[in-house]
């Protein structure tokens, strides 16, 4: 029990620290109750049911990945901002200014405006310097 829970651990901590955990925790969670259903139904004899639960995490899990969540995000970013979505960080930085210069409060935009700029400038950020560091 302590193994499964330090894998457990491990696992969670690499998908954070990669930026995959947050955007994929209800896959992720859903599919782990459901495979330990079917463990739990495996180590108490009933194969049938283990394998329905088994079939309900594979389809959990196909059903909720569908186009990676990060990648709608990547792009809904990018289309707000007006840049691809491997733009350099340079582009995005200029684009984000030129949008806040008029969705800014103070230039008569919202602060909802100003957050989802400012959100979907960050977004991209951090995939731009993923992108560099990766090619390093």
């Amino acid at each position: 029990m302590l193994l499964a829970i330090l894998a457990v651990a491990a696992l969670a901590w690499w998908l954070h620290r990669e930026g995959l955990l947050l955007p994929n925790l209800i896959r992720l969670g859903g599919t782990a109750a459901a495979g330990l259903l079917a463990v739990r139904f495996l180590t108490s004899g009933r194969i049938l049911m283990a394998a329905l639960a088994a079939a309900i995490a594979f389809g959990w899990w196909v059903w909720n990945s569908n186009g990676s969540s990060g990648n709608r995000r990547l792009t809904s970013a990018a289309r707000l901002l007006g840049v691809p979505e491997d733009a350099p960080a340079e582009v995005i930085w200029q684009a984000w200014r030129q949008k806040m210069a008029s969705a800014h409060p103070d230039a008569g935009g919202s602060d909802d405006q100003a957050q989802a700029l400012t959100a979907a400038r960050d977004l991209l950020i951090s995939a731009a310097e993923k992108r560099r560091d990766s090619r390093d």
